[in-house]
């Protein structure tokens, strides 16, 4: 006798179970995918700030390398509550030290004598295109080295503001301000005018030196050094007592302030440019152009380290970035006054 021919085949409660076990194995699967690009973009964010950190650090290392001069932090002052010489600003913003009303971090250099924006061939810190004729014969030769920042007016950085404009120098929370007369002529913000003078030592006892210096910029009362030939022209001390260069002119050669702030959670470099920017017909401390160099900065500290004897005053940086995915960065990087000088 035939048996009934039966049909094989997955029962109902089979394929239920099969597809409840592809599902499981997709969502593992999904899981363990999600997680893969998560950790890409958190890789991708993080290697985007360290672009952008390494880029901002670079420029500011750079920058106090090349200068002649820190101008910003300035040394502590004994006479106030906060810390002059290590400036710290973070966002959101961090509570003031005693006597300060708001927390901000800035450095300032002297700009560098190899910058020239324009291609003329001065650097654009060289305010009024001189040189020292070591030879006599009125003609730059190579090896005849420009002046730089050797004439400078009492507002030291041209700009008709205390201190750096826009800039809070003393950080005491406040922004160009000065409590005493002619405010342009305080260039550290203390309420004083001009009251050091260059290689004078700390003159007004508040810790720092070389930095509110006075129009006759070593305060012997007489044009460039008393009783030496400044200018190699064969006089002595003629001219004004303004004139510290001796070449008839006097107050043309300020300080030309290279500054990096934070704002916004933005690093902004502001750079100084030898051309009329804001439309007045004159060059001069109120013309600069300024640019993003690093964003998401969460936190920005500059600190001034004293020169040990016979050394260099020193900058430590910090930068630390947050992108809004929360990759996080933190680089820090120490930096000699005057290093490739």
């Amino acid at each position: 006798m035939k048996l009934p021919h039966r049909q094989s085949g997955l029962t109902v409660l089979e394929i239920l179970i099969s597809v409840a076990v592809g599902a499981l194995l997709l969502l593992s699967l999904s899981g363990a995918m999600g997680r893969v690009l998560d950790s890409q973009t958190e890789s991708i964010g993080r290697a985007e700030l360290l672009r952008d950190g390494h880029f901002a650090m670079d420029r500011m290392l750079s920058a106090v390398r090349e200068s002649k001069h820190l101008l910003l932090p300035l040394a502590d002052n004994p006479a106030t509550g906060w810390r002059e010489h290590v400036r710290v600003q973070t966002v959101p913003a961090s509570t003031p030290e005693s006597g300060s009303l708001l927390a901000t971090a800035v450095l300032a250099v002297t700009l560098p004598a190899n910058v020239d924006l324009d291609a003329d061939g001065w650097a654009d810190a060289n305010n009024d295109r001189d040189y020292l004729d070591t030879n006599g014969n009125s003609s730059r030769d190579p090896d005849e080295a420009e002046r730089i920042d050797e004439d400078l007016p009492h507002d030291n950085t041209q700009d008709a503001a205390p201190g750096i404009l826009g800039i809070d120098d003393d950080g005491d929370g406040l922004v160009d301000v000065s409590t005493g007369p002619n405010p342009e002529r305080d260039n550290d913000e203390d309420g004083l005018i001009a009251e050091d003078s260059l290689g004078g030592g700390d003159a007004d006892g508040d810790g720092a030196v070389d930095e509110d210096i006075h129009q006759d910029m070593n305060k012997d009362v007489a044009p460039g050094v008393a009783g030496v030939d400044d200018d190699l022209d064969g006089n002595i001390d003629e001219g004004l007592i303004r004139d510290d260069d001796e070449d008839g002119v006097s107050n043309e050669d300020w300080f030309d302030p290279l500054v990096f702030r934070l704002q916004a959670g933005e690093l902004i470099e502001r750079q100084p440019v030898p051309y009329d920017v804001n439309g007045d017909s004159v060059v001069n401390g109120l013309d600069f152009i300024e640019s993003v160099i690093a964003e998401n900065v969460t936190r920005f500290r500059v600190k001034r380290v004293p020169a040990p004897p016979g050394g260099s005053v020193t900058v430590d940086i910090v930068l630390e970035s947050t992108n809004p995915a929360g990759a996080q960065i933190r680089l820090h990087s120490i930096a000699r006054v005057g290093g490739f000088q």
